[in-house]
Order: structure tokens, then C-alpha cells, then sequence
């Protein structure tokens, strides 16, 4: 692998990880489901989430009023070759939940957690990079 291919995956990775968490907050969950492998899993909430279909299920379930934001730090991408790669990073999130959803700004909210996170991607054969496994745990939140 050259140097310009390596970035150019190190780069796919972290778009993909920031595109899952624009797409989640702007509540687009056909895109988030979207970045999902097939026989991908996200361990979200205690729950044990498998394939795009079962993610968009789940957060069709979210209520209406919630508002998120992801803000994705110290995102670190290891590749294992040139179609694998982990991620590490951390989240540092917001969420208010109203009874409607919102006109506008909703008020700043004191965050809700910090969430460290490890997650396994691969490259479909569009180039895409795909997450095979998403698995977070909160480092501080109430």
C-alpha cells in the first residue's frame, strides 16, 4: 500500500465515522443505516443491534422532541490492511428531549456523557468504508 493509499483509507474511515454521527444527529436514519455493513453490529443502549435494517428500526423508536450532537474527538484510525481498519475515539455528547420537535435552537444543555469507542470497519466493493462492529462505554455521564 503507498502512502497515498493508506491516507486516502485513513481518510475514508474517518469520513464514514463522521458522516454515521451528521447523519444521527440531523435525524437522517436511512443514512445511518446506510453506514452500516450487512451483517453489521452496533451495541447501542444494551442493546445488540445487527444489519442496517434492525439500526433503522431502533432509531425509528427515538422520540420525536430529542435533539443530539455527536461531536466526535480524538479519532485515531489503525488500518489492518487495505480493506480493514479500527477506530478509536471519543464522543462528547449533548441531547435535549422536548415534547415536540423543535422550530429552531433548542437551549444548551450540560452534556450528557463522554463515551470512549472502538469500532471495526471494512470497504464494500463500492469503496465505502462500512462499520463491521460499533461498541462505546461511557467515561463520564450521570
Amino acid at each position: 500500500m503507498t502512502d497515498l493509499e493508506h491516507w486516502a483509507a485513513v481518510t475514508g474511515c474517518q469520513q464514514a465515522i463522521h458522516g454515521f454521527y451528521l447523519a444521527l444527529d440531523g435525524g437522517d436514519f436511512d443514512a445511518v443505516a446506510a453506514c452500516m455493513a450487512g451483517q453489521g453490529i452496533w451495541h447501542r443502549q444494551g442493546r445488540m443491534l445487527q444489519g442496517p435494517a434492525e439500526v433503522r428500526q431502533a432509531l425509528a423508536d427515538r422520540p420525536a422532541g430529542r435533539t443530539t450532537a455527536h461531536l466526535v474527538q480524538n479519532l485515531v484510525i489503525d488500518l489492518d490492511g487495505p480493506d480493514r481498519a479500527t477506530a478509536r475515539y471519543m464522543t462528547l455528547v449533548y441531547r435535549v428531549d422536548a415534547a415536540v420537535p423543535p422550530a429552531g435552537p433548542v437551549p444548551m444543555p450540560s452534556p450528557l456523557s463522554i463515551s470512549l469507542h472502538h469500532e471495526r470497519l471494512s470497504r464494500a466493493p463500492d469503496g465505502r468504508w462500512l462499520a463491521e462492529e460499533k461498541r462505546g462505554q461511557r467515561r463520564f455521564g450521570d
